[in-house]
């Protein structure tokens, strides 16, 4: 005690080596009798583990479930993104505000977008009869369900006042501007404003979001649209209901996709031949972010046997009889028999997959690494 309190730093030091020392003889003495039961057990050590592992591993392919909701990848569920969004959603629900309120304050639920352009620098307004053309085969696009055949007639939603499906005016624009051509007219005829524009109803629409790459007339005093590169058209899907309806919805969105990438072939039929079109549904950046599991493949088959390459060299030596090169990848095989085993527990306790878990593995893999090295 004398010596601690004439140099504390050293006192200290001892102090930090002694611990040190016990905990050193106490974690070998654990090791010592671990290794010693288990050397007396081969049989049970060698069964139970391989069984658990199976019985887990088939787990794995049977309780499989992706993460099919970004949110709680990004963030917590006391988050005020989520609280805002909730209340977003109560007080501005699509089906009243559509018509009111363009806002990306919350998300719109289920939906599919398209977008189209017109080919070589043309006039969107020009090609009215086209882009009608693929609304029209949107419209008629059918799902099947147990048997059922369903069209976004059966899943859109609906107006309040005439319980009709809410589609963006833009359509309505268009079709005045086909009417007016049939009538041997130009589409100047069917005055546009932007960004709001008044209807053949009267009513005052804001088409801000709905066409792009917007010029106007000279000398227009209330901006009437001379010329627009791309109109965006959104189809609006009930989420509100049962989860077969979510699931039917989640199928239109499927066929929605697939729809607008035969279309956009030029060899298709009835593909339009003066429109670019793409596409965008409300699982476009899941399915984005889930592909980076499928594009990791050949990254992670590298990886592993690197892996397996640095756990030999480390446990080789130049003396043939020190060296154990073999307890290197028997130290591998065993950690991702150990991974197979907590994924079948992650999955039986409801937990879902997402890419960002393919890094585990191998961070278990460095710290063995780290260990041999050791």
């Amino acid at each position: 005690m004398c010596f601690i309190g004439g140099d504390g730093a050293s006192g200290s030091w001892i102090l930090w080596r002694m611990l040190r020392q016990v905990i050193h003889r106490g974690l070998k003495a654990s090791f010592y009798w671990l290794g010693l039961f288990v050397s007396r057990h081969p049989v049970f050590f060698l069964t139970v583990p391989a069984v658990l592992t199976i019985i887990f591993g088939s787990t794995v392919l049977s309780r499989f479930k992706p993460e099919t909701d970004l949110e709680v990848l990004v963030a917590p569920t006391h988050s005020l993104a989520k609280i805002e969004r909730s209340l977003a959603n109560s007080l501005f629900p699509i089906d009243q505000s559509k018509h009111k309120l363009y806002s990306d304050l919350h998300t719109p639920g289920r939906y599919g977008r398209l977008i189209l352009l017109a080919k070589s620098g043309g006039n969107i307004l020009e090609l009215a009869d086209q882009v009608l053309q693929v609304h029209k085969q949107v419209l008629d696009l059918r799902v099947n369900y147990k048997g059922f055949n369903y069209t976004f007639a059966h899943l859109c939603v609906l107006s309040h006042r005439d319980k009709r499906c809410l589609l963006d005016d833009i359509i309505t624009i268009f079709e005045d501007i086909r009417l007016a051509v049939l009538s041997n007219n130009t589409f100047h005829k069917v005055p546009v404003s932007y960004p709001n524009t008044t209807l053949k109803d009267g009513r005052v629409s804001f088409i801000g979001h709905q066409l792009g790459g917007v010029s106007f007339s000279a000398n227009s005093r209330d901006q009437q649209v001379k010329f627009a590169r791309a109109v965006q058209i959104t189809y609006y899907l009930r989420n509100h209901g049962p989860v077969v309806q979510d699931a039917i919805a989640e199928r239109w969105e499927n066929e929605f996709c697939t729809l607008v990438s035969r279309l956009s072939m030029a060899e298709a039929p009835h593909a339009p031949d003066q429109l670019h079109i793409q596409s965008l549904t409300s699982f476009s950046l899941w399915r984005d972010f889930h592909q980076t599991g499928v594009l990791a493949k050949g990254e992670v088959l590298v990886s592993l046997v690197l892996v397996l390459l640095a756990a030999t060299i480390s446990s080789s030596m130049r003396d043939c009889l020190r060296g154990k090169p073999f307890l290197g990848l028997l130290g591998v095989l065993t950690i991702c028999i150990a991974n197979v085993t907590a994924a079948g527990i992650f999955f039986i306790s409801d937990g879902k997959f997402n890419s960002t878990l393919l890094g585990i593995p191998f961070f278990a893999m460095g710290e063995l690494k780290q260990g041999l090295c050791d």
